[in-house]
Formats: structure tokens, sequence, C-alpha cells
């Protein structure tokens, strides 16, 4: 599978990062992948998704005032979370240590970056923001992963030749999307 062959930080054909959205939408129909913005690496996988929910969270702020016997809501913002759930599942020995190597960097993209130039000489965090593309429907969407959890399925074999890894993974994420507005 060649999708499942793309390694971290690389492109379909092997090039730079900056060409891998328009050369991983040659090789897939369906583009999914993630986009470290610290270090404008991809992570892409085959798109095998499902369970996509996108979820708009208004929020608003009470007040009451006197001589008012109803509450006042002032609107506040919105909140804005896309869910979904992807398989990984490797079809060859090749793939497999290509794909836990991405899914070890996707993981990596919920933990700072630690900066040794920080304000006041000490040590600070970078937070891990990121880009996901799921086709057209988010495209180089803004955000980060709120959360990010590894499922191994039972009813899926585990390599024990070369390495000792299991072979089908499910994967939820819930990404936070933020406006680039």
């Amino acid at each position: 599978d060649k999708i499942n062959l793309i390694p971290y930080g690389r492109d379909a054909k092997g090039g730079t990062p900056a060409k891998a959205f328009t050369d991983a939408e040659e090789v897939d129909f369906i583009p999914f992948k993630f986009q470290d913005k610290r270090t404008d690496k991809w992570i892409v996988f085959r798109a095998i998704l499902s369970g996509i929910t996108d979820t708009f969270t208004p929020e608003y702020a009470e007040e009451r005032y006197v001589g008012r016997p109803d509450k006042v809501y002032v609107y506040q913002g919105t909140d804005r979370t896309i869910s979904f759930t992807f398989d990984v599942y490797p079809k060859s020995d090749m793939e497999l240590i290509t794909l836990w190597e991405k899914l070890n960097y996707l993981a990596g993209l919920t933990y700072p970056h630690w900066s040794e130039n920080a304000a006041g000489g000490g040590m600070g965090m970078i937070a891990p923001f990121s880009t996901l593309t799921i086709g057209q429907m988010y495209k180089d969407t803004p955000g980060y992963i709120q959360s990010l959890s590894y499922t191994v399925q039972d009813n899926g074999t585990w390599e024990t030749t070369f390495a000792k890894l299991p072979k089908y993974i499910q994967v939820n994420c819930t990404f936070v999307h933020i406006p680039k507005r």
C-alpha cells in the first residue's frame, strides 16, 4: 500500500513535506493526514475512517438584572470539535514498522516541545498545534488533538517474527478546531 509506506514527514514520492498534500492526493482517493505545525512534517494514513462527528458548542453567559424576571444571555463564543475513528491495519511487514512509527509521532502531537530559549532563561513549552486533512471536508484545518486513544483489536493478530507488535489498531481522535480568523 503506497499510502501506508509513506514515512513520517515525507510525501508520497519521497520529496519534501511542502509537496506532501498534492502528492498524497494523487495516490489516495481521500487524503487523510496530520501536519505538525512546528516542524511542518506530515503524518499520512490510509483513510479507513468511521464515526466522523463535527460538534459545535456555543457558549452563553447568563445575566440577571434588577427588575427583570428572566435571564439575559450574552453570547461568548463557540467551540468546535471533530471526532473520528480510523483503523490502522498493515498489509505487509514493511508497512507494520512504518505505521507504528507514524502512530508514535501522532501520539507525540499530544505532548509539548521544550524550548531552551524561553523568556527568563529557562525552558518553555511550545504547544503541539497541528492541521488535519480529511478529503475536502477538512482541508488543512488548524487545531490541536484533544484526545487520542489506541485500541488493540481482539480480532487482530500480532507480529511475532521480527517484532512483537499488534497488527490491527483502532485509533479514536478528538481534534479541536481553531479558526483561522
